[in-house]
């Protein structure tokens, strides 16, 4: 694997921006091991300064997407005030909602194909979900990007209800599933929208703590509503868990309402007042300042051919059909008619290997908008990538199961203990998480602390290999707490490593890349613990008690995590699902070592009141002056006359040559 060496990789828009350390000019840091000291020329609110100390806020904004534009014009609009007030609380009750929505769904998922006697089906399940969830970000990043971060939010709602629907109607396992595919990129975009929408307006001495408190703190007050919620619906009864899928249906929809009525009114606002105005990437704004606001606007067909290039819908489909082809038969082979040796899945693994070379082969010589283009390719980029991709690939691969294999040998816990255990991986990364973000706004670094996590989360990696030969309270509760509280310092310095490693423009695509690949690193995890789970269980039931229960019960064993909490003798079922996890564990062990080295060569980024380390663009709020009509509209016609120059000087230039 590539990227444990110094990559020497140096993007279009700046050669040595790896050796400076982006701060404001009043902050006075230490030098960190791997920079040089630079001095960064003072800038303008939500604008850009050039070196010679121009203002180049309104230039700035002409080389990006139009959806960019649009939440930078936001600045504009939400200066002090009620206004802005609203934004942030809007955005604290679409995590709040969201979390409590995850919080209660994730335990359902279980209960649901226990219910149809398929548990066994939540690997595949996994699989499907974390191959859409990878692939529908940079699909959301690309379309928030060109049109607005509201409209891709809206249509995360959307995909987020119609699949809870279906889910909580279903007649049969398949209808779970198809549920779950719909739902997923709804759930996806709005957990990875709302951190953009926090990111776009936060500097990156702040990004971190702000983003980990909006985003955990609902988590910390939502795990125990949330088992009040799970004991209250009865979620372990044959269809007490389509009332948990229900709620939500409705309520996603109504809370997130308000959200989207704050953005889209500040969208309208900055709209109306010729903020946008600068979006040069904008058909419509650009042919009114050339005068030609009476010639044809081009065909739907040609702007939606237009788009699909744009966001390179050929690879993402590309990217999701090869994943599927050759993961999802390790999760079939169990149940699969002469195993892997069935021609279905003999077939999806050709077809997925053929695809693959395809995808490789498109990326690379004819995408006109790749996936991952190499103008935000950098060292810290592909180092985070390593790390989160392996740090979801041996988390998946130990996690998929882990609370099927705790419910069934912990049969002496209650309903609602399980549920409060089940929360102890959530509740230890969101505290944590804040904690993480605190350390990096005092000491203005990241990369050391993500090393200290990546240690910490190894060692909680081998307490829960421990646990199998030592099953107590204390030993489980130790493996999630020591796991989670190094995976949280790890988690916030690769997002934030990622976000200040790239411009604005590129922000969305850059979060939305390392989340592609850390969800293929789980999905692989998935696949890899679904067919080490589905071959080994049925043999050691059928080990351990096969003396005493027909091929029929170990069956109906083996699917469903109810039955098997409740079959007796039961210290036999629990060696056997011990023996079964094992190899899991110690898999997940040995990856977890691998992040650790990537993580010693990403940048250690100074995180001051810049939004990134490569624009001189300081975050800060403006002032009621700053945000008057009057003030808007003169900014929005200086953004005019400097397009209106540089397209004049591009005409000169093209002449003369």
């Amino acid at each position: 694997m590539v990227g444990l060496q110094r990559l020497p990789f140096k993007r279009t828009h700046t050669d040595d921006v790896l050796r400076q350390s982006s701060r404001s000019s009043s902050d006075d840091p230490k030098s960190a091991d791997d920079e040089e000291k630079v001095t960064v020329p003072t800038v303008s609110k939500h604008g850009a300064v050039n070196n010679e100390g121009k203002d180049d806020g309104d230039r700035s904004l002409l080389e990006q997407d139009e959806g960019v534009t649009r939440i930078e014009a936001l600045y504009l609009v939400f200066g002090k005030g009620w206004a802005l007030w609203g934004l942030w609380l809007s955005i604290g009750l679409i995590f709040y909602v969201y979390t409590l929505s995850s919080g209660t769904t994730y335990t359902y998922l279980s209960y649901a194909t226990s219910s149809y006697l398929e548990h066994t089906l939540i690997g595949t399940i996994s699989v499907a979900t974390a191959i859409i969830a990878a692939v529908s970000k940079p699909f959301l990043a690309k379309l928030a990007d060109l049109t607005s971060r509201p409209t891709a939010l809206a249509l995360s709602v959307l995909l987020y209800t119609v699949g809870y629907i279906v889910v909580a109607s279903s007649t049969s396992v398949n209808a779970v599933a198809a549920g779950e595919v719909i739902y997923t990129p709804g759930s996806t975009g709005l957990d990875f929208l709302t951190g953009i929408l926090v990111a776009d307006i936060t500097s990156l001495q702040w990004r971190s703590f702000v983003t980990s408190a909006l985003g955990s703190t609902p988590w910390l007050i939502n795990e125990f509503i949330s088992t009040y919620i799970t004991t209250g619906i009865s979620a372990n009864t044959k269809d007490g868990w389509r009332w948990g899928f229900g709620m939500f249906a409705i309520l996603i929809p109504v809370c997130i309402t308000p959200a989207l009525a704050v953005l889209f009114w500040g969208d309208r606002k900055a709209k109306k007042l010729g903020a946008l105005s600068v979006a040069a990437s904008g058909y419509v704004q650009r042919k009114h300042l050339e005068g030609r606001d009476d010639e044809a606007s081009p065909s739907k067909l040609h702007l939606a051919l237009h788009y699909w290039r744009l966001i390179d819908g050929f690879g993402l489909c590309l990217i999701g059909t090869v994943f599927a082809m050759l993961l999802i038969p390790f999760t079939l082979s169990t149940t699969a008619s002469k195993g892997f040796k069935n021609p279905s899945l003999i077939a999806m693994f050709c077809v997925g290997g053929v695809l693959l070379i395809v995808l490789v082969l498109w990326e690379w010589k004819f995408a006109s908008h790749p996936i991952m283009p190499k103008r935000i390719i950098n060292r810290s980029l592909v180092c985070s990538i390593i790390i989160d991709f392996f740090y979801y690939l041996s988390g998946y691969i130990s996690g998929t199961y882990f609370l099927s294999w705790v419910y069934i040998i912990k049969n002496d816990w209650t309903l609602s203990g399980y549920t409060y255990y089940s929360y102890t991986e959530t509740l230890t990364l969101c505290f944590f998480g804040i904690i993480a973000g605190a350390i990096q706004r005092v000491t203005h670094r990241y990369k050391y602390l993500q090393l200290s996590g990546l240690c910490i989360r190894a060692i909680g990696q081998g307490i829960q290999l421990y646990a199998i030969k030592n099953p107590s309270t204390v030993v489980l509760v130790m493996a999630q707490v020591v796991s989670c509280l190094g995976g949280s310092f790890s988690v916030v310095g690769s997002q934030v490593a990622v976000q200040a490693s790239v411009p604005h423009q590129d922000m969305a695509l850059a979060a939305a890349i390392l989340s592609l690949w850390t969800g293929i690193g789980g999905g692989i995890g998935s696949a890899i613990s679904a067919s080490v789970w589905n071959d080994n269980v049925p043999a050691n039931l059928a080990k351990y008690i096969g003396d005493t229960h027909n091929a029929t019960e170990i069956a109906d064993i083996f699917g469903s995590i109810i039955i098997a909490r409740d079959t007796e003798p039961h210290d036999l079922v629990v060696k056997a699902y011990g023996d079964s996890i094992r190899p899991l564990f110690i898999a997940a062990l040995v990856l977890s070592i691998v992040p650790i080295l990537a993580g010693f060569y990403t940048t250690n980024f100074y995180l001051g009141t810049q939004h990134n380390a490569i624009e001189a663009k300081e975050v800060k709020i403006l002032s009621a002056d700053e945000t008057t009509e009057e003030a808007i509209r003169e900014k929005a016609r200086r953004a005019e006359e400097a397009l209106r120059e540089k397209d004049a000087k591009v005409a000169v230039e093209e002449k003369a040559n």
